[in-house]
């Protein structure tokens, strides 16, 4: 399998799994606990985007680009016990723990995590704050939250790639947001005026190109086995924490 194929093909899968830790009531709960704000909402942005350190409020909105940006700063700026940066490291755990608990025995975490940290720790990560982060937060011992860990990191860096490919396009972020994910998620982005343009299939299809294009570069680490192997691995790995 070439990079690019693997780079398409990788997508949607990693998408959905390294999500799901994020959308995830009990991670809500667990960030709570530790001291982080109440709404989920706010507890996801400021620990997801906390991994990148004690950063200024425009750093932080600038990892939202699909996000309202007077929402997003009230997200960020909402109280929190916990500095961004100790929320980050909170975050973290907790992600890798809700994950540890999806992929709690998958036979192919160990080598999922031993592919995936190939790839993150060779690729490029010029302009691609959030994805430098999460690879180096702390890595859980345990092959199943390290492994899921390794998703959310790879989640990421085509996550800052594709903001990378949508601002090189001049494409306007709420209509990506409409015309990709529709209505709903834009509401849950914090937009309110929902009377506008919608991205047309061609620009949502050229943005995707544009990313799969500078993802392919990421894979270029592992033999075209490798590739199809982590592939594999990959939806084996969805399949496990679908029955979770």
């Amino acid at each position: 399998m070439d990079a690019r194929t693997t780079a398409q093909r990788l997508a949607r899968p990693m998408g959905s799994l390294g999500s799901r830790a994020m959308l995830d009531p009990v991670t809500a709960e667990r960030c709570a606990e530790e001291g982080m704000p109440g709404n989920p909402l706010a507890s996801y942005v400021q620990g997801r985007l906390g991994v990148m350190g004690d950063i200024d409020v425009d750093a932080a909105v600038n990892s939202l680009l699909f996000f309202d940006r007077d929402y997003a700063v009230g997200l960020w700026t909402e109280e929190n016990a916990l500095s961004k940066s100790e929320s980050g490291t909170a975050y973290a755990a907790i992600s890798a723990e809700r994950g540890s608990h999806y992929l709690e025995g998958f036979d192919g975490a160990a080598r999922l995590s031993a592919l995936l940290e190939r790839v993150a720790d060779s690729a490029d990560d010029t302009d691609a704050p959030l994805f430098t982060g999460w690879r180096d937060a702390p890595r859980p011992v345990d092959p199943a939250g390290r492994a899921y860990q390794m998703v959310i990191v790879a989640r990421e860096l085509r996550g800052d790639l594709h903001m990378a490919a949508c601002r090189n396009l001049g494409a306007d972020p709420l209509a990506m947001v409409l015309g990709g994910s529709g209505e709903g998620t834009a509401r849950t982005h914090g937009y309110t005026d929902l009377d506008h343009e919608r991205a047309s299939a061609e620009m949502l299809a050229a943005a995707e190109d544009a990313t799969d294009d500078l993802d392919a570069r990421n894979y270029e680490c592992l033999t075209d086995d490798e590739r199809a192997e982590l592939a594999d691995l990959v939806d084996a790995a969805v399949a496990h924490a679908a029955e979770r």
